[in-house]
């Protein structure tokens, strides 16, 4: 017995130890789907990657937000209606909730339906469903920092366009404390002495279009300046068994 946990003891050093290794190069790929079959190799560069023409989805948008009755089942405000802030929000409007209740969202969304068809059979190989398996999130308007988990978190907005920033793990120090929910393009020497020293790319995300991010990036989005509705924007996590135990235990995921 004593044999067998000091294997998996070792095991599980050697999984966190490559789980930690993370790229910081501000590098990106670029394919279109019909290319889709390049995508994996791609992803094993560990730099972020931006997937165009996909397939579409009526899923997550302001349409069926307010068609259907049972997004109002989640309890997202004590005094107003989950479909009533979506038709009071504007381009400006900061999301409210958290990754709770943005997975609640999601299970009713449908979305998982669309990715089983047109995602996830190209990242998630039969024989490894046990390894690596999606989580999904719905949030709408803009979204401040956060951190990446995720082997790869897919950013895909399916109503309307954001402007996405990101940056590598190694601008976590230039970073204000704390550093969640901002947004880096608003930062001053008010907010950390170092704000000139922070290096960010910023990524225009439409319809069809997305954005995955491998471990340990920072993320933030917010909609485009010519936009004219709120964003609607659904997040997929490819997670593995260490990078789902590093999501759980982050005080940011609370």
């Amino acid at each position: 017995m004593l044999d067998i946990l000091f294997i998996l003891g070792v095991l599980f050093i050697i999984l966190t130890f490559f789980y930690k290794q993370a790229v910081c190069e501000f590098r990106i790929n670029q394919i279109e789907w019909s290319q889709k079959d390049q995508l994996v190799g791609l992803l094993g560069e560990k730099i972020p990657l931006v997937l165009r023409s996909l397939p579409s989805t009526t899923c997550w948008t302001h349409n069926d937000v307010i068609a259907r009755s049972c997004y109002s089942t989640i309890p997202l405000f004590q005094e107003m209606e989950f479909t009533d802030w979506i038709s009071s929000s504007t381009t400006t409007s900061i999301c409210p909730w958290k990754y709770k209740q943005a997975e609640q969202l999601a299970a009713l969304s449908g979305i998982h339906v669309w990715a089983d068809k047109w995602l996830n059979p190209l990242l998630i190989h039969p024989l490894l469903k046990w390894w690596l398996f999606p989580r999904y999130h719905c949030w709408a308007g803009n979204v401040g920092l956060r951190k990446s988990f995720a082997t790869w978190t897919c950013i895909y907005p399916v109503d309307g366009e954001i402007l996405v920033t990101i940056m590598p793990e190694s601008m976590e120090s230039m970073l204000p404390t704390p550093w969640m929910d901002c947004f880096p393009s608003q930062l001053t020497k008010k907010d950390t002495p170092f704000v000139a020293d922070i290096r960010y790319l910023d990524i225009v995300l439409r319809p069809g279009t997305s954005l995955f991010i491998p471990a340990h990036w920072f993320f933030s989005w917010s909609a485009i300046t010519t936009s004219e509705i709120t964003p609607m924007v659904c997040t997929i996590s490819y997670h593995s068994p260490i990078s789902l135990l590093a999501f759980n235990a982050s005080p940011y995921t609370k």
